[in-house]
């Protein structure tokens, strides 16, 4: 992975490999909600908004993902997941710069994510990226086991 990394557009054909490493990756959000991250269906409809994108690993395997879909003059980045044996890697931040390209590409101003309050670790991450919080949103799942919100966050681009 430390080479040239190859992006690729999903397919069907991948939502039972997006929604594995989307549960493994978030997996820590079982302390605060009772249920997977996300099931084949919801992957599913996404595919029909937006794009997931996919990085593969040396063996074929997913090595990470995220999904992107334009909003107007915006894109909207969510699930961005690393394999958990890759994170720590850079891989997150490759993505990232991948998604600010394609943004741009596309004309967007912006990026905007949401992040779960509980996810203390993800706003630094976020920040040290250049995104700047402006807002909260109400995370209303009736799996829920604690309170949680999301914090939206939006980094301009250039275009």
């Amino acid at each position: 992975m430390a080479g040239t990394l190859s992006f690729r557009t999903a397919t069907a054909d991948d939502v039972a490999g997006i929604v594995s490493l989307l549960n493994a990756a978030f997996a820590m959000e079982h302390d605060f909600m009772d249920r997977d991250r996300i099931y084949p269906d919801e992957v599913t409809a996404y595919m029909k908004s937006g794009t997931y994108f996919l990085v593969d690993g040396d063996a074929g395997e997913l090595a990470s993902c995220m999904y992107l879909e334009q909003r107007g003059d915006r894109m909207y980045l969510g699930m961005l997941a690393v394999d958990p044996a890759r994170q720590g890697s850079g891989l997150g931040r490759r993505l990232m710069a991948f998604a600010e390209q394609l943004a741009a590409a596309s004309g967007c101003h912006a990026i905007d994510i949401r992040v779960v309050d509980r996810r203390t670790e993800l706003p630094p991450f976020y920040r040290a990226l250049g995104f700047v919080e402006y807002g909260t949103e109400p995370l209303t799942d009736p799996k829920l086991t604690k309170p949680a919100h999301f914090i939206r966050m939006a980094k301009s681009i250039a275009s």
